[in-house]
This record gives C-alpha cells, structure tokens and sequence, in this order.
C-alpha cells in the first residue's frame, strides 16, 4: 500500500458517491485498518474551489492548469489536512466527503493517482433518505429540503459523475451498500484489496471501533450500531409521496441495477 505524503497523491484514498449512500459506513470500516487516517467533511479543498470552481470562468482555468499550479493547489489540500492535526505521514489518507463528488474533475485534475470509492445505493432510499435528515446548511443541504430538490441534485451528481467517465477516463471502485449489507465478508475483503489494506475478521467489528472517535454525520448512529438492512427499499412505503420524483430517478435505478419496483 502506498502512503500519503504532500507530493504523492497515490498514498490518497476518496470516498465519493451522495449523501445516505454509504460513505459513512465505509470509511469507517477503512478507518479500522491499521495504517489508515480517515479525513471527515473538512474543507480540504477550499482554496480549489473558490478559485477554480466557484467563479463563471473556472472550468476554463481548470482545464488549463498548469502543473506548477496543480501542484500548488495540492500543497495547500496537504497543508489544511496538518492544520487539522491529523497525522498522514506513512499512511493510507482516507477523504470521506460525500458532496465532494460535485468537484469530481477538480479531483480527478489534482490528484490523478488518488483511489477513490464510490458508493451506491437504491437511488429512491437515497434521496428519501436524505429528504428526511436534517444537515448542517450548506450550498448543496439547502436543495435536500424538498424531495424535488433532492432527486435533481442526485441526478446532477451522478450525471457529472457519468460525463467524467466519458471524457475524463474515471473509473472507481464501486460498492453497493445493499451488497454490503447481503454478504459483508466478500464486500469488504473487496474494498481492503482496492484499498491495499489487509482483512481479517476484526473487520466486523468496525462499528465498536467507531465509537472511539468523532462523528459528525447524520449516519453516526446507524454506523454505530452496525450492520442493519431495515433501510434497504424503504421508499416504497412512501411510494404516493415520492410519485413526483420517481420517474426523474427511474434512469439511475436501472443503470444501477435496482428493479422498477
């Protein structure tokens, strides 16, 4: 396994995918491994993202960045990853943002070694999921409000993530949390060897490990009672609420291999 330092970004792992997927869960069974620093919703990329993706001309900047200036633009990622206090030096960095996959090919721009984890699941307990959580406002928590706004912000994100695999070459490791959840020995012994990480049994137990640290997203309590499937096809119990949406989810559901149904 390769280790993260501020020159190399093959020693850097992301967790991408949406909000109620799965991200949560999976990095904190990475985050179990020895070896691994997992990287919790800071603002790692910040100063990209003012500069290279806030502004009307940044998508003609970033794809005319010079390599002089990406590498800038990974030092400062390094260097807020150190502000935070969090010890990287000769280990796995595991970044679990979910929203990062906004700014997929700002990632895939600045860290083209990077591994990075997607995360599916049904889309309709996605987005249900999400409509009925409350996060912390940002740019993107406000569209989560209204189940319309939270289907069509689903649908951009994956939408973008499908024009990087067009033009961009991205091809991540995918993990289906409904599989995880079936046979979660095969699932994470595949995610570990992505991941250059070992398994061993002590992996189920990943969830008595969380407790010893800080979560804040809204899937802390879940992750931390283990593996359950009660959240797999619950949107069907609220299929008349979600009847405006699911055709706009329809598409994704099938891609993804989920039935109409």
């Amino acid at each position: 396994m390769k280790r993260a330092d501020a020159d190399d970004s093959s020693g850097l792992l992301f967790i991408l995918g949406f909000p109620r997927s799965g991200t949560t869960l999976l990095g904190e069974i990475l985050a179990g491994r020895p070896g691994v620093a997992l990287l919790v919703e800071k603002p790692l990329l910040a100063r990209a993202v003012a500069e290279l993706f806030d502004p009307a001309d940044g998508p003609a900047r970033l794809a005319a960045l010079a390599d002089a200036a990406a590498q800038r633009y990974r030092e400062d990622f390094w260097q807020r990853v150190r502000a935070g206090g969090i010890a990287t030096q000769g280990r796995l960095a595991v970044e679990q943002t979910a929203f990062n996959t906004v700014y997929l090919p700002l990632i895939l721009r600045l860290f083209p070694e990077a591994r990075i984890v997607f995360a599916l699941r049904d889309p309709r307990d996605v987005v249900f999921s999400c409509f009925r959580r409350q996060f912390a406002p940002n740019r993107f928590t406000l569209e989560l409000q209204s189940l319309e706004g939270a289907a069509q912000l689903y649908c951009d994100a994956m939408q973008l993530a499908e024009t990087c695999r067009a033009r961009l070459g991205f091809a991540p490791f995918e993990i289906r949390n409904e599989d995880l959840i079936a046979d979660f020995d095969r699932e994470t012994q595949r995610l570990c060897a992505f991941a250059g990480l070992s398994w061993d049994e002590s992996v189920r137990d990943y969830y008595r490990a969380s407790t010893d640290r800080t979560l804040t997203t809204v899937s802390a309590v879940q992750v931390r009672r283990g593996i359950a499937g009660d959240g797999v096809g619950q949107w069907r119990r609220y299929r008349e609420q979600m009847a405006p949406v699911l055709p706009l989810l329809a598409p994704w559901a099938a891609k993804f291999g989920y039935p109409p149904e």
